[in-house]
């Protein structure tokens, strides 16, 4: 098994008051640089005389050039979400072992979830398929495919003494089978999303992949259908960045070790480490691990380092460190390893995030890529759990609007903690992490006792849990989502002496006129406009009776409370 060597040590810095300094004091102990000169190396003179023509120009056409690829049009949104399952895939199953935990009863929980909540009909149904050999060499060796290809005429006691051989994995004659399938499936996926048939998917498939490496199957998987996918879509569509986000409690430390000297994919994680006390076991799951060579900074671990972490610790995570990395990475494509036994209930994973949580972390991601998202199901071992955290993700993905959270809203220290590690490993490699100061008020402060529930609250039963918590998450959604208002008589407002006056009645005009040829009009519900009542007024103002004829000169309208 490869592994980055162990990146040179920076003391440890909290998420603390944010200074304008290009190189905090913290970041400075990295790879020496120009001053002036960006983490992504010097720039090129093309870049420079871009950078110059840029400074030249007035505001005015500064927002221009910036808005120059923006695309508003109704028929440029692409709609849709995807859908994969096959059964086929429940076909893959422990031979020796009953209780064995990724079993075919995972994806039924969640087809069964699905169809109770209406998402399934609400889908694009994509069929699955068997990945090529030849896509599966995208990213694993000839001979590992040779080998996997070979399980399935073996006897019971052969796939066991080659099980044996790899950490915590089982096999079964139709484990390739059901491998391609979960690869194919992926691909299914991302051909739909480059082409332009739907906007996002999700693929509900099994065994995970996220521990696959190139030359061997490991914690419960064979073939790792997101690297495969991220390499494909580089080389089948051109897509040159790829952010792969790993949520699943354990790390996929295999699809670190593919891309760990690849700047083109961006590996973010988090997961559960407990200081190398968490399976996989390796240092290199901890935040330290920033890639190696020409991939260094494209690899970013959170390391939890205590159990039951809540919302508010993912939550702050994806605001904190991912969204600001992948926000100056700009990638073209997301891939989402979409574990959920970080999910609440979980016995492997002993977090507390709710299904809640995974809508809102589906929802921070579908800001990237113009939108262009795939999940894939990797882990999950509480059935229950399993089912309601992949119905959230989706129905996010759905674009139903998230549900309300529950406290707390601040991480706890460790959370915080985890997240100073991280950042101090890449506040030199990225410019958008280089605010973070070591000293000073910090930005986030730790969750407090009175955050918490009262203390001798005893927790409901899990399942009342679940059942209270997706009770919000599948809250009926108005069928109108948004509404205008608007009246023509509000442009009798203007400046009678001035008509260059900066508020004047082509603004909303102009507004409204911009909302009609984009199409935006027919999707909203239109409701109609009416004078405040003096009562409503009185709320934010007082009453003096004065006369609007002696006031109007200071006021600049005749209209003015006609409009207000």
């Amino acid at each position: 098994m490869a592994s980055p060597q162990e990146p040179t040590a920076v003391p440890p810095r909290g998420l603390t008051g944010a200074s304008r300094s290009p190189v905090t004091p913290a970041c400075s102990m990295g790879k020496p640089r120009k001053k002036g000169a960006s983490p992504q190396g010097p720039q090129s003179l093309q870049e420079v005389k871009k950078r110059g023509h840029r400074m030249k120009r007035s505001p005015d056409q500064q927002l221009c050039d910036q808005l120059e690829g923006l695309n508003l049009l109704a028929e440029a949104a692409v709609q849709g979400t995807g859908l994969v399952y096959d059964e086929q895939m429940a076909h893959n199953y422990c031979l020796w072992d009953d209780n064995f935990p990724e079993c075919p009863g995972r994806i039924w929980a969640v087809r069964d979830k699905m169809a109770e909540y209406g998402l399934a009909e609400r889908c694009v149904a994509v069929p699955a398929r068997e990945a090529s050999e030849e896509e599966i060499l995208l990213i694993h060796s000839p001979q590992y495919v040779a080998l996997m290809r070979s399980t399935q005429k073996m006897t019971m006691d052969e796939l066991r003494a080659l099980s044996d051989r790899y950490d915590s994995v089982y096999l079964h004659p139709t484990s390739f089978t059901c491998a391609s399938l979960a690869v194919g499936s992926v691909l299914q996926l991302v051909d739909r999303v480059q082409h332009g048939e739907i906007r996002n998917g999700l693929a509900v498939v099994r065994p995970p992949g996220h521990h696959a490496h190139t030359d061997q199957m490991n914690g419960y998987c064979m073939f790792n259908q997101l690297a495969i996918a991220a390499r494909y879509a580089q080389l089948t569509y051109g897509a040159k960045r790829v952010l792969i986000v790993d949520w699943d409690v354990h790390h996929g430390q295999g699809t670190q070790f593919i891309f760990e000297s690849d700047p083109s994919v961006l590996y973010f994680s988090v997961h559960r480490y407990d200081n190398g006390g968490f399976w996989p076991h390796l240092k290199e799951s901890a935040s330290s691990a920033v890639g190696k060579e020409r991939g260094e900074r494209f690899n970013v671990n959170v390391a939890w380092n205590k159990t039951r972490m809540s919302d508010a610790d993912y939550i702050h995570v994806f605001l904190n460190v991912l969204l600001p990395v992948a926000y100056e990475f700009q990638p073209h494509l997301v891939l989402v390893a979409a574990g959920f036994d970080s999910v609440v209930g979980d016995p492997k994973g002993e977090m507390s995030a709710t299904p809640a949580c995974f809508s809102h972390l589906t929802h921070l991601l579908m800001s990237l890529a113009q939108g262009r998202l795939i999940l894939s199901l990797e882990g999950g071992y509480n059935q229950r759990s399993l089912a309601e955290g992949a119905c959230a993700s989706l129905k996010a993905l759905l674009g139903d609007p998230c549900p309300r959270l529950t406290l707390p809203s601040a991480p706890c220290q460790s959370a915080l903690d985890s997240m100073s590690d991280t950042i101090s490993a890449h506040c030199s490699l990225w410019k958008m992490l280089q605010d973070y100061e070591s000293e000073g008020e910090p930005i986030i402060e730790p969750q407090s006792a009175k955050d918490g529930p009262p203390e001798g609250t005893d927790e409901p039963p899990l399942e009342k849990f679940l059942e209270q918590a997706m009770m919000e998450v599948m809250r009926k959604v108005p069928e109108q989502r948004t509404a205008l208002v608007y009246d023509e008589q509000m442009m009798e407002h203007c400046n009678m002496w001035d008509c260059y006056h900066p508020e004047s009645p082509q603004r909303i005009n102009q507004i409204f006129k911009r909302h009609k040829d984009l199409g935006l009009l027919e999707r909203c519900s239109r409701l109609p406009s009416r004078l405040a009542t003096q009562k409503e007024l009185q709320m934010c103002h007082r009453w003096v009776p004065r006369s609007v004829c002696v006031y109007v000169c200071m006021y600049m309208c005749i209209y003015i409370y006609m409009c207000v």
